[in-house]
């Protein structure tokens, strides 16, 4: 099953969708990529807005796009979920499991884009001591441009069993030769372990699945791609 795990299609969320026109047809790019599943992951930022007051938005967003489907046949299903920027205290809020990814206990967290030095990691850490949600570190790739190593990532996940990898389909698509054979190995070194197209529009950010799914299996090949299809299913499963 492919899945993506990490899109900003819910219209007029974000910065991502303009409309619920717009996200129809991000959907529908997505179909032709032979995507089963789409996670509707919003920005959620602690410090600018409340989590109810999040979800309420969230919740007349979603139930616009619903509409808007409702005649459009093909479409992959899609489920709610956030991705959710990093904040020291968010595993206390009594209202933190809600934004987990609809069906699952996984939150799809946003790490800041800094190097991470030793006080992120000892908050990190202090997180996920009181952190009962697992967590898939979106686009895990992002973070080596701030000055980090895939070292400085495999630290992060080795804090918790509970801590997964999200690679952004755009990252390895569009990637130069260098960056595109760094991510690869992060692929066949068993880092990644879901995928999602961080998409925002449908033209400097459209989805992006079908070309990284080839690049993939080119480069590390129909086993490592289909490892990542498993890992998203076992996530529902869960």
């Amino acid at each position: 099953m492919r899945i993506d795990f990490h899109s900003h299609i819910l219209p007029k969320m974000d910065d991502g969708s303009s409309g619920t026109e717009e996200s129809i047809k991000m959907l529908k790019m997505l179909a032709d990529s032979k995507v089963d599943r789409v996670v509707l992951t919003p920005h959620f930022y602690r410090q600018n807005e409340n989590i109810q007051t999040f979800l309420e938005r969230r919740r007349r967003s979603y139930e616009r796009l619903c509409e808007a489907a409702e005649t459009v046949r093909g479409l992959p299903e899609f489920f709610l979920g956030a991705e959710v920027y990093f904040y020291p205290s968010l595993s206390s809020d009594p209202d933190f499991e809600k934004l987990c990814i609809e069906g699952t206990d996984h939150i799809l967290l946003e790490l800041p884009f800094e190097r991470f030095h030793e006080n992120f990691f000892s908050d990190i850490t202090n997180f996920m001591n009181r952190c009962s949600k697992k967590i898939i570190l979106a686009h895990a790739e992002r973070y080596l441009s701030f000055g980090n190593k895939p070292e400085d990532i495999r630290r992060i996940c080795k804090i918790s069993r509970h801590i997964i990898c999200q690679m952004n389909c755009s990252a390895i698509a569009e990637a130069g030769i260098f960056e595109r054979n760094r991510f690869a190995k992060m692929i066949s070194d068993g880092m990644v372990s879901v995928l999602g197209t961080d998409a925002h529009n449908l033209d400097t950010r459209p989805p992006m699945f079908g070309k990284a799914e080839s690049i993939i299996v080119r480069k590390c090949g129909q086993s490592a791609f289909e490892r990542i299809c498993r890992s998203g299913e076992s996530i529902f499963r869960e």
